[in-house]
């Protein structure tokens, strides 16, 4: 099996490379191949809404499967993923969430990592005034580079949940339909 990982950013290959790997054990999910490839989502820096952050992920792994069959004869089980992370509000509170959307060529799929509430002056700074969150966190918690290593999410939870632990799970919330298939087909 390929799977193809729209993003050269280490969080966010390696939390795919995680779920995929932790599926080990089910059928078809055996002698699974990694590529990476740079893919640009077509939304904002920092996203600011649950359609925005779908649409980011599923256009990256659309471009990523194009790209991918373009190039070569790719024969055998082939997926690919595109995963963004960014804001969605609700009531009034401002959430960090991480998406996926695992696609196999005809079925595309999405899985959430879950939220947590950002403080209100990442929120004031990335929803009013228009910064992105991935510098904006960097001046906040006085470090460089965060959305490279442990991300806004081990920041705010003092590195119990990472970045990458965020694009894991929601890559294997994505990934349900495909290796647990019979239960998404069974009827009531």
């Amino acid at each position: 099996m390929k799977v193809i990982i729209a993003s050269l950013r280490a969080p966010k290959v390696n939390g795919v490379k995680r779920a995929f790997l932790r599926l080990s054990a089910h059928p078809g999910f055996q002698d699974i191949t990694f590529e990476t490839l740079q893919i640009e989502s077509g939304v904002n820096a920092t996203p600011l809404s649950v359609e925005e952050l779908l649409k980011g992920a599923r256009q990256r792994a659309e471009a990523a499967m194009a790209r991918a069959l373009d190039q070569a004869n790719e024969t055998g089980a082939i997926y690919s993923v595109g995963v963004e992370g960014g804001i969605s509000i609700f009531l009034e509170h401002v959430f960090l969430q991480s998406w996926a959307c695992v696609y196999d060529g005809t079925r595309v799929s999405f899985g959430s990592s879950g939220s947590i509430e950002i403080p209100p002056s990442l929120a004031d700074a990335v929803v009013r005034g228009g910064a992105d969150l991935g510098q904006v966190i960097d001046v906040f918690a006085g470090q460089l580079n965060i959305r490279s290593n442990q991300g806004t999410w081990g920041i705010l939870t003092s590195d119990l949940v990472t970045r990458e632990d965020s694009f894991e799970l929601a890559t294997l919330n994505a990934l349900a339909p495909f290796f647990n298939a019979n239960l998404y087909a069974r009827g009531i």
